[in-house]
């Protein structure tokens, strides 16, 4: 819906998203588009930061507050949940939800799932970052959590109630942070204006992404999308993505590494 309006107030139908949001949840989604949408794979290697409300005693088959009730358990009590939470920093180990947007064999896992078929999700290692409890209110249990991408509040959830010898869905989610992008700097998608949002020189800049400069005669070169194999001599050794400008500060282009080659990810 957020990008849908986005796409009017363009006028283009070239915009993408870097990481998805949980139907229930709410926070920040970055958004780009034209060009910029070929840079969403920086965005959504970034860390994240989220908010959650879990809720214990209960399980649901999505591991949230749309799913249906699958087990139930008792509340643990809040020493019991302390225990528990130490174990869930640094890296660990957790299976995705089965309703989750992971492909299986070339199919999304929630499709599979809503047809009510068995899905095997391989595990994967998260890294955890920090795990805060900001309150404990039974049922609920509200945490901060700092986390590694690819990382599943619900998962989490699910895991950190099996672990309490109870239950545990996540109640309610918010992404609070994406990297160095905070939701406090983010705009109401009723709000969005062609004028108000980052450019690539910018997003460089708040990323931490290396920004070269250019003489006219490189910028003119780099604009063509001149092969890179005829520019090696005149270019800096680049490790990582990297964005170049002229030297009145326009962006040229974005280069980076793929398959330990140099190559153009966008000419500007």
């Amino acid at each position: 819906m957020a990008l849908d309006k986005l796409k009017r107030t363009l006028g283009t139908a070239r915009v993408g998203h870097a990481g998805t949001l949980d139907p229930f949840a709410t926070g920040l989604l970055i958004a780009l588009s034209g060009k910029l949408t070929k840079t969403a794979y920086l965005f959504s290697k970034m860390d994240k930061v989220y908010e959650a409300a879990i809720r214990f005693g209960v399980e649901t088959n999505t591991l949230d507050v749309e799913g249906e009730v699958v087990a139930e358990a008792p509340l643990p009590d809040y020493h019991s949940i302390e225990r528990a939470a130490e174990n869930f920093t640094g890296s660990i180990t957790q299976t995705p939800p089965a309703f989750s947007a992971i492909k299986i064999n070339g199919d999304r896992s929630y499709k599979l799932a809503r047809k009510g078929l068995t899905i095997e999700i391989p595990k994967r290692t998260v890294q955890i970052h920090s795990f805060r409890i900001l309150s404990w209110i039974p049922p609920d249990l509200r945490v901060h959590i700092s986390c590694s991408s690819g990382t599943y509040i619900r998962s989490l959830s699910r895991d950190l109630g099996i672990a309490c010898g109870s239950r545990a869905f996540c109640y309610s989610l918010r992404r609070v942070s994406i990297g160095p992008f905070p939701v406090r700097d983010a705009i109401k998608p009723d709000q969005i204006v062609e004028s108000n949002g980052y450019g690539p020189i910018e997003i460089a800049r708040i990323a931490k992404i290396p920004i070269v400069s250019f003489s006219d005669e490189m910028a003119s070169k780099l604009r063509k999308g001149v092969p890179l194999n005829r520019l090696e001599r005149w270019l800096p050794k680049i490790k990582s993505p990297t964005l170049c400008m002229s030297s009145d500060e326009k962006a040229l282009a974005m280069l980076d590494i793929k398959e330990g080659r140099l190559v153009y990810r966008i000419v500007f």
